[in-house]
């Protein structure tokens, strides 16, 4: 077997597995735009049993909860497993509710309620660093502010040559 032939053996090779795994890629894409579906489907139907039980019902909402069904009807009968799924990884911030499992696997308890204040605190003033005014201060006491001639900034026959000057090491 000449080299070439081992190239196009080896090409062949590499064109069968990059084609298996677009192949895979387009079937889990596939599945997760299903999943997706699904999901979308269950969270509208959620809505709307939410808004039933509260008496706050929107016009032909049991015609779309009817749709709703017929279609995740359909999924499941096409082999789709329907079934909650929670969010793996809780949000930042966010408290599990009590009687659902956490990543870790335990299950958190109710705790008890936080009494709310009626009115909330006052806000403490931001704290300003040492010699920065703040927009409260009224105009800069004598001495204060820009450094005036003698102080600060150079002035005329300073540190900046003028026109025709020689520069240090000319």
């Amino acid at each position: 077997m000449g080299f070439m032939d081992k190239v196009k053996a080896q090409a062949t090779v590499l064109a069968d597995k990059a084609q298996t795994g677009v192949q895979q890629g387009q079937t889990k894409i596939q599945e997760m735009q299903a999943h997706k579906h699904q999901d979308t489907l269950l969270r509208e139907l959620g809505a709307y049993v939410f808004l039933s039980e509260r008496g706050r019902t929107v016009p032909d909402s049991e015609a779309r909860v009817a749709a709703l069904m017929a279609e995740i009807d359909a999924l499941e009968a096409g082999g789709t497993v329907v079934a909650p799924t929670p969010d793996p990884v809780p949000a930042a911030g966010a408290v599990p509710q009590a009687g659902t499992a956490v990543p870790d696997g335990s299950v958190p308890q109710a705790a008890p309620p936080v009494p709310t204040p009626t009115q909330a605190p006052a806000a403490a003033p931001p704290v300003q660093p040492a010699g920065i005014p703040t927009a409260g201060d009224g105009p800069p006491a004598a001495g204060g502010g820009i450094p005036q001639a003698g102080g600060g900034i150079p002035q005329a026959g300073g540190g900046i040559p003028q026109a025709g000057g020689a520069l240090p090491g000319q």
